[in-house]
């Protein structure tokens, strides 16, 4: 087996070269090398999956005790905005009933 790579010849063209011949047991330590940081890479890339399933579990158990506060909290601000709109519509309901009243009168065409 040999351990090779790229170069670029004068006239712009890649040719691979062989940098060292290589015997099985140094073919066998690459392989083994590779499937130890393929290895780490995994446990990491797990373990940071973990990690975010428990830190979401967490955040949401935590978020429970919270939750009739929140909930008092929106149904505050719905409670207000219905106020906030019965109001307006109060409102659109006199300067109506002053239209009609003008165009009985016959001020208003």
């Amino acid at each position: 087996m040999f351990f090779s790579g790229y170069t670029m010849d004068s006239w712009q063209q890649w040719k691979i070269v062989c940098l060292t011949a290589m015997s099985v047991a140094d073919v066998e330590n690459l392989y083994i090398f590779g499937l130890l940081i393929t290895g780490f890479l995994l446990f990491g890339v797990g373990g940071y999956l973990a990690y975010r399933v428990i830190h979401k579990t967490w955040s949401a158990v935590q978020s429970i005790p919270k939750l009739p506060a929140m909930l008092d909290g929106v149904c505050r601000a719905i409670n207000t905005q219905t106020e906030m709109l019965r109001e307006q519509n109060r409102k659109l309901d006199t300067i109506l009933e002053q239209n009609r009243s003008l165009a009985a009168v016959g001020l208003r065409g």
